[in-house]
């Protein structure tokens, strides 16, 4: 009998059969994104024998949703560890305080939802960085599950060091649509509501992408997420333009005031692109820097 479609295997199943893909067209495909899955790996995931869980593994999976033209979130939202799919109303996610990652945002005298309003399911960052050294565009990904009835958006947060330029143009998407936006141009700090495309009532879950335009400014230096609350599965991929750095490393933090752990080396594919992935990523902060 073959998996059941509300499992990840009965859904990577029924997508690859409903593309008409062979595993080794899929092969080909995640390889021009610069991802490497042995077909091994694909039928054990396929049969339900065994789930991704290396940092490339998880990788895959959100380039898997692209390639077999899946929603966005469709095998991610499946990663997660064995609960509930549905949060009860009136649970909570334990946060990290908001201004102990962005110590301006009252500034902003932008009225918030509370953060825990919404589970993360998954965060996928995608930066691009052009070939003067400068970021060009952040396309971020979240799918996100309600906790309480009646969520309607949630906050979104960029912040930059480099205050010289003009703050980036925030633009809804995928399934939501931008509301208000702040800026602290002294702090570099950019808040914005993102209204998702219907109510949610506990429990549903929204799929929405989102993204930052860069203006011209210094060379950046590394890209980090700050989270006020656990997301099931994060992961960032950098593309670098024709200059790629002499090093790169992954690394967290619990907040701005904290010190760097979980230190180490990564390596660019062939493509000029890094990636992180990781699961149960508690609040605080992840990301990458890297040294031209």
């Amino acid at each position: 009998m073959p998996p059941s479609r509300e499992t990840f295997a009965g859904a990577l199943d029924a997508a690859i059969s409903d593309a008409g893909l062979t595993l080794d067209r899929v092969r080909e495909h995640l390889a021009a994104r610069g991802v490497s899955v042995s077909r091994s790996a694909l039928v054990y995931w396929r049969m339900g024998r065994s789930k991704p869980e290396r940092e490339a593994s998880l990788r895959a999976v959100v380039e898997l949703e692209q390639v077999l033209g899946l929603t966005i979130g469709a095998l991610t939202s499946l990663l997660g560890p064995d609960q509930p799919r549905c949060l009860r109303q009136g649970s909570r996610t334990p946060l990290l305080e908001r201004r102990r990652l962005w110590p301006s945002v009252r500034q902003t005298a932008l009225e918030l939802p509370p953060e825990d309003d919404v589970h993360l399911r998954s965060v996928h960052d995608e930066l691009v960085v052009d070939d003067d050294q400068r970021e060009r565009l952040l396309r971020v990904r979240v799918v996100a599950e309600a906790t309480t009835d009646g969520v309607t958006r949630m906050p979104v947060y960029y912040q930059t060091e480099d205050i010289t330029r003009p703050p980036p143009r925030f633009a809804a998407v995928f399934c939501c649509r931008a509301g208000r936006v702040r800026r602290d141009v002294d702090g570099g700090l950019l808040v914005a509501e993102l209204f998702f495309d219907r109510e949610l009532a506990a429990g549903d879950v929204a799929a929405v992408e989102y993204e930052l335009v860069f203006s011209r400014g210094l060379p950046t230096l590394g890209y980090h997420r700050r989270l006020t609350r656990p997301a099931s599965m994060y992961t960032c991929q950098v593309q670098f333009g024709r200059t790629v750095p002499r090093s790169v490393e992954r690394f967290e933090r619990r907040d701005l005031a904290a010190p760097r752990r979980k230190v180490h080396r990564l390596r660019l594919t062939d493509r000029r692109v890094v990636a992180v992935a990781a699961r149960e990523v508690g609040a605080g902060i992840i990301g990458v820097e890297w040294a031209w």
